[in-house]
């Protein structure tokens, strides 16, 4: 089943320029080729979102090559695909997932 719809949260975009910069201040390129990772991600999951849940009802998963993570809940009634953050897996869960 394909979900109708992937809505991000407008602080993804900083997230995603955050990432985006700091790859490519560690390698020509890097920041190009995350960006793209993530589409293919949001692909994903929009045709099968039911990934594991890390707590309460948000769902995550990592991207294949960057150490990011996608956190996202799921609007089943709807077909609707919510994204809340792309975060570093370097950094703190306690700090900076979701509450």
């Amino acid at each position: 089943m394909i979900y109708n719809e992937i809505i991000a949260d407008p602080k993804v975009k900083y997230d995603l320029i955050e990432a985006r910069d700091f790859l490519n201040s560690r390698r020509a390129g890097f920041g190009k080729k995350f960006l793209s990772e993530y589409v293919a991600t949001l692909k994903l999951i929009q045709k099968t979102p039911n990934f594991q849940i890390r707590y309460k009802d948000v769902h995550c998963l990592p991207l294949k090559t960057f150490k990011y993570m996608l956190h996202f809940r799921i609007d089943e009634e709807n077909k609707i695909i919510h994204i809340y953050a792309v975060l570093s897996t370097y950094l703190n869960p306690d700090k900076s997932w979701l509450k």
